[in-house]
């Protein structure tokens, strides 16, 4: 976040939100100045003039709180409106960054963006009106003595100096907090997916205990977050009370001695108590501005400019895929070792082998998302030349088949309305026609991810048909019809390699029937070997 960035939001509204706030802090000096000769009229018992100055007063203050009130939603709808753009370039660099930590992203899109609007969005405009009101306040002291100038800037001027010593604390004190959250949303969105098992077991114990324990880290590291900046503030309203009690004592010598009037006595008092605490206020607006900037740090980072194609999936004319000394080694040591293979365009390969041989793994590889220890995946053309290839550009139809809270429709589509009218013919190619007719509103349906309303067969289905609707030359599929019946998954495969597109599928238990209609089978072993 920055001035700049708020600022460009909308600059119009912008000027007129900080101009009402300046005339407004100018009205509220004024307010507090005509109490001068409001003090000196009641000193030489003229009410009426009294009261004449006391309702000036009033009214400044009424017109003072207009402002600021109608500049503070001003800038309500200004902030809302430049987090709105933030939030719309997160989501790009989320989109093209494959950041697959559900709670990173809740982090950064939610508690993360609250706690700058909090603690700089806010804290500039406060900011700014409490250094408004110590600058008048100085001005209007300058009218009375200049004596009583010269104490309120060297106040000033230590009490600008205090943030400086807390900047960095108070700096790491927040993204610690940040990093804890992060932590606690992670932890709990994986034990929130195995609950039904945890309940199954009544293992209750572990995850309350987990949770916990997450829960506990938070606690500490927001309650060391909330003391540095108490410490921080506490220290500076000490500074700010020490500040007015000697302008006081300044002010009382020089009534005493005849340099200012009985009012002014009063109003020094008030302006003196609006500087110091106009000061304190700044200060710690300044140190929640500052507290912020390794935050803004990172959120900026995640604002870089991402190019999105209008269709990232155009494909290149891939005619052969070869595998190679593929080797992956995972953290724990274990390694899987592949075979050499090629695959060419068109083949409808069937992936099998036991547990724990890499077959979804292997996906994952040629997809991208892995990096081998060694080895090579390589795409060719028709004439044996390699393809610089986007991972995306492959049909992948995955085991945790991925819906959205959106029609059936729109669902195998991906929201492409110009392939609705292919619906019925793919429909028809998954098996699905019969039980869509079943459905009220048929492919109008709405998925409901909360309560299932779709069986795994159907979700399956929906998945291949949003693969099939696509057309992708090259198609990885991970055990797509393992929910689905015989009947219907014998059905699906006929029209599945009927297609022209190159399939890969890894399944399990399929009868010889099943495994004839592939061009060739390749099953992988533990020992890195083809059967």
């Amino acid at each position: 976040m920055s001035i700049k960035g708020i600022f460009k939001t909308n600059k119009v509204q912008f000027v007129l939100i900080f101009m009402m706030v300046t005339v407004g802090m100018i009205v509220d000096s004024a307010a507090q100045y005509l109490m001068t000769p409001a003090f000196n009229k009641l000193k030489q018992m003229n009410l009426a003039g009294f009261i004449i100055f006391l309702s000036l007063s009033m009214g400044c203050d009424l017109a003072r709180l207009i402002l600021i009130s109608s500049s503070d939603f001003l800038y309500e709808k200004q902030s809302q409106s430049y987090l709105h753009q933030i939030r719309i370039k997160i989501s790009r660099y989320f989109f093209k960054n494959e950041i697959s930590q559900t709670a990173k992203v809740q982090n950064n899109m939610l508690a993360n963006l609250d706690r700058l609007t909090s603690n700089y969005l806010k804290a500039i405009k406060s900011g700014f009106m409490y250094l408004l009101t110590v600058a008048f306040s100085i001005g209007i002291l300058f009218s009375f003595n200049w004596i009583l100038v010269v104490m309120t800037v060297i106040l000033t001027l230590i009490s600008l100096f205090l943030p400086k010593t807390f900047e960095k604390m108070t700096s790491s004190a927040t993204i610690t907090v940040t990093k804890k959250n992060e932590k606690f949303l992670d932890t709990l969105a994986k034990w929130m997916n195995g609950l039904d098992e945890l309940r199954r077991y009544a293992s209750f114990n572990i995850f309350s205990n987990s949770i916990d324990q997450s829960a506990q880290q938070y606690k500490r590291a927001a309650i060391h977050q909330g003391a540095t900046l108490a410490i921080a503030d506490m220290i500076t309203f000490v500074v700010s009370i020490t500040g007015q009690i000697l302008l006081m004592l300044v002010c009382a010598y020089l009534y005493l001695h005849g340099q200012i009037v009985f009012g002014a006595v009063i109003t020094t008092i008030q302006f003196s108590s609006s500087v110091m605490s106009g000061v304190a206020m700044f200060v710690t607006e300044w140190n929640s501005i500052k507290s912020t900037k390794d935050l803004n740090k990172e959120i900026a980072g995640l604002q870089n400019p991402v190019e999105i194609a209008q269709n990232q999936h155009t494909t290149h004319q891939i005619n052969q895929l070869t595998v190679k000394n593929l080797v992956l080694k995972f953290k724990n040591g274990e390694r899987i070792s592949y075979p050499d293979f090629t695959v060419h365009q068109g083949e409808k390969i069937l992936l099998t082998g036991d547990s724990g041989t890499g077959k979804s793994t292997l996906f994952k590889l040629i997809l991208g998302k892995l990096k081998p220890e060694q080895g090579t995946i390589t795409f060719l053309d028709k004439n044996g030349n390699k393809l610089n290839f986007n991972p995306d550009e492959l049909g992948y139809v995955a085991q945790d088949n991925m819906l959205f809270p959106d029609t059936i429709g729109s669902n195998i589509t991906m929201f492409d309305d110009s392939l609705n009218e292919r619906i019925p013919d793919i429909l028809d190619q998954v098996d699905f026609t019969k039980d869509i007719e079943k459905m009220p509103q048929g492919v109008d349906s709405q998925v409901d991810l909360d309560k299932g309303n779709l069986s795994g067969g159907q979700r399956q289905k929906v998945i291949l048909a949003r693969a099939l609707i696509h057309h992708k030359p090259w198609l990885l599929i991970d055990e797509g019809t393992s929910a689905i019946d015989s009947a219907g998954t014998k059905k699906v495969l006929q029209n599945l390699l009927n297609t022209k597109s190159t399939v890969i599928m890894i399944a399990h238990n399929y009868s010889k029937e099943l495994v004839s209609v592939f061009d060739r089978q390749i099953k992988l072993t533990n020992e890195g070997e083809v059967e």
